[in-house]
């Protein structure tokens, strides 16, 4: 039998669950629950009313460990309502979760190259995002930016894609 101080931690842990969770509506066809796609303006609330550490905690966590993916994923398209959460996500990452970052980040940068630039210095990696990004595609389009306030992440890029492994490792190194 729960004592009352068990009960409220219950309660609490619930209803906490309850709100980090889509939201879901039932379909016509089934009657059935679906949930709804995670959001940035999703995401953006949660950070806001829970802070960045607890929303990566509950993305990570064992209730759904893919839900962090799901953000990376959202990242990835470039989408600025996504790469605005960059800031608030990227000082809560590490190991598997920063490289899923950073990867989303190289991914981003052929939907929206001045986007990630923008990001890069403080919140992400060259070497992970310009060196791994596919360079066919992105390299042309890192080389079009000419907003004065990106050049030096611009050039830096540049740097990282163009680099051999040797190359990677002095600039790395420096």
């Amino acid at each position: 039998m729960l004592r009352r101080p068990q009960l409220l931690t219950f309660v609490f842990c619930a209803a906490l669950a309850a709100a980090c969770s889509p939201r879901t509506e039932a379909t016509a066809e089934t009657g059935t629950a679906e949930p709804q796609a995670l959001t940035a303006a999703h995401v953006a609330d949660l950070i806001a009313a829970d802070g960045a550490a607890h929303t990566v905690a509950v993305l990570t966590g064992p209730a759904d460990p893919t839900g962090i993916q799901k953000v990376f994923d959202g990242m990835a398209t470039g989408d600025p309502a996504w790469l605005a959460l960059v800031p608030a996500i990227a000082p809560e990452t590490d190991g598997e979760y920063a490289e899923g970052l950073n990867y989303a980040l190289s991914q981003a940068l052929v939907h929206n190259a001045a986007g990630v630039l923008a990001l890069i210095p403080e919140h992400g990696s060259y070497y992970f995002v310009c060196a791994d990004a596919d360079h066919e595609t992105a390299r042309p389009l890192v080389a079009a930016i000419t907003e004065r306030s990106l050049r030096a992440s611009r050039d830096r890029c540049l740097q990282y894609m163009d680099a051999d492994e040797q190359e990677l490792e002095a600039l790395e190194a420096a």
